[in-house]
């Protein structure tokens, strides 16, 4: 007992060193010429609702704007106009009232396919529609442009994986696809604005649908309102796209006390000069299948985060190695769980291994948890960590705390830095500042990675286990949408069902547009 009680005492020690150093620190899309607007309309009042194009460059680390999972696209301004049917001198017809259709598809390389139905609508007054000649100079509504725009592309990931384990570990050597996926993106506008996302595809074992979400124009005082399946906005490794972080799967911790993808309604957006963000959603879990996260059913998420750009330093572009930011943010999650169970697991972040650490079903009316989240960019530097804090109401006997942490360091040999997304608050796409290319100097861009993470799920009488796991990483960005990943590196699960040492070898390659 004396023991157990020494072991207690160093864990609340660690969980308080860890929330102490949280704490502490304080598209491009160009249009056809037939798409350009037409400057000889002149209304007479316009109520205009409009999104500035996101301009990400590779040696930016603040994307000054974007829109809620859109990538690189401008987004147009689409007007709602009142004017007059009023005759021009002259007598010469214009084309304010003419109905105009247009169309656009192209294939943009790395951008995917492009698809774009846009007509200039002017619609017709009540005269006009009981067959009855139109009064004269008489204001009518006008919509700019009714339009449907898409971007297909997809994702396509590779990995192969070794281990070496003792004690009663076993985990088979593998290769598999880890992701395939077909995803179409744009924007849709029929009285309103709106933009939209789905992605739909293969993980190893069985197909899920990733994303399929609708998120609206600017609102004022609720700012994006999102519904949909989509990332809840809690633990910044989680909601930084695969395709963007240093690691080819996140935190321990995070897959297992932070939620994945779920289905449910989120409202949020940026405030103080987009020097912070704030986002709050009611979600429910178990509705689609994800791929990591909090692994109970059927149950309902009130989740909120805030994030904080508590310094920044944008550099001209010819001196990149001077960009400076530090983020900081928490999250917090209301769970109530309907069936009364809640499960927490995780891989030894190898996604083709089996879960080491498993609380199984847990008789629970409910749980909660808290996550305290911070990265520091400087030039090629990236320095981030988490820490994440779940308390889990039983329906009977003593409630349950589980914990979880991580912190991590990247650093790109060739000079790059991590571009960084005011509107969500997380990280976003590296692009290099030169692409490979044989013979000519051009070798893409080459980023060392480093990463501790523990994970708690043993507590009282519930023996989840616990793992502890040190990895590095090597990733070499051959272009903006093609990487090739290698990790390598070890640790140790103990208190649950397996007991033992993990060494890990595993690469992935992989290729979006």
């Amino acid at each position: 007992m004396v023991a157990g009680a020494q072991a207690g005492g160093d864990i609340l020690v660690l969980r308080f060193l860890c929330l102490l150093v949280v704490f502490g620190f304080g598209l491009e899309f160009a249009r056809a010429d037939c798409l350009e607007p037409d400057d000889s309309k002149q209304p007479a009042a316009t109520l205009q609702y409009s999104n500035t194009a996101i301009l990400q460059q590779s040696n930016a680390p603040i994307a000054k704007d974007a829109v809620k999972g859109v990538e690189r696209r401008p987004k147009e301004d689409f007007e709602l106009k009142l004017q007059t049917n009023a005759p021009p001198a002259g007598g010469v017809e214009t084309n304010a009232t003419k109905s105009e259709f247009h169309w656009g598809f192209a294939w943009k390389g790395w951008d995917g396919l492009r698809l774009e139905i846009s007509q200039n609508t002017p619609l017709k007054s009540p005269f006009e529609m009981l067959g009855l000649q139109p009064l004269t100079n008489v204001p009518s509504v006008h919509f700019e442009q009714l339009k449907m725009s898409a971007k297909i592309g997809a994702v396509l990931e590779l990995d192969g994986a070794a281990y070496r384990t003792d004690g009663n570990l076993d985990l088979l050597n593998d290769i598999q696809l880890r992701r395939a996926r077909i995803k179409m993106q744009g924007d849709c506008v029929l009285i309103f604005p709106v933009s939209y996302k789905i992605e739909i595809g293969y993980v190893p074992h069985r197909f899920n649908l990733n994303e399929a979400w609708i998120s609206s124009d600017h609102i004022p005082y609720l700012g994006y309102l999102v519904f949909g399946v989509f990332s809840p906005p809690m633990g910044l490794d989680l909601l930084t796209s695969s395709r963007y972080v240093s690691f080819m799967e996140p935190a321990s911790a995070l897959q297992a006390l932070a939620p994945g993808n779920e289905a449910g309604i989120q409202i949020g957006q940026p405030v103080s000069e987009k020097r912070a963000t704030w986002a709050l959603g009611i979600f429910g879990g178990g509705i689609v299948a994800s791929e990591y996260g909090n692994a109970s059913q059927d149950y309902g998420n009130l989740i909120g985060r805030v994030t904080w750009l508590a310094a920044e330093h944008v550099a001209p572009p010819e001196r990149p190695d001077e960009n400076r930011l530090l983020h900081l943010g928490v999250s917090a999650n209301i769970q109530y769980s309907a069936s009364s169970v809640v499960r927490y697991q995780s891989r030894p972040e190898s996604y083709l291994a089996g879960y080491l650490i498993d609380t199984g079903d847990i008789d629970a009316r409910g749980s909660g948890a808290i996550a305290a989240e911070i990265a520091y960019v400087n030039g090629p530097l990236t320095l981030q960590a988490e820490v994440i804090d779940s308390l889990v109401r039983k329906n009977s006997e003593a409630d349950l705390n589980f914990f979880g942490c991580y912190a991590s360091a990247s650093w790109f040999v060739t000079g790059e830095n991590r571009p960084y997304d005011r509107i969500g608050g997380q990280f976003n796409r590296i692009i290099p500042r030169r692409n490979f290319d044989w013979g000519h100097g051009g070798w893409g861009a080459c980023e060392l990675a480093a990463r501790f993470s523990y994970t708690d799920l043993d507590d009282h009488d519930v023996h989840g286990g616990r793992m502890a796991l040190a990895l590095g990483e090597f990733n070499w960005y051959l272009h903006s949408h093609v990487r090739w990943m290698f990790n390598a590196g070890g640790g140790h699960v103990s208190g649950g069902a397996h007991d033992g040492n993990v060494v890990i070898f595993q690469t992935r390659i992989g290729v979006d547009f």
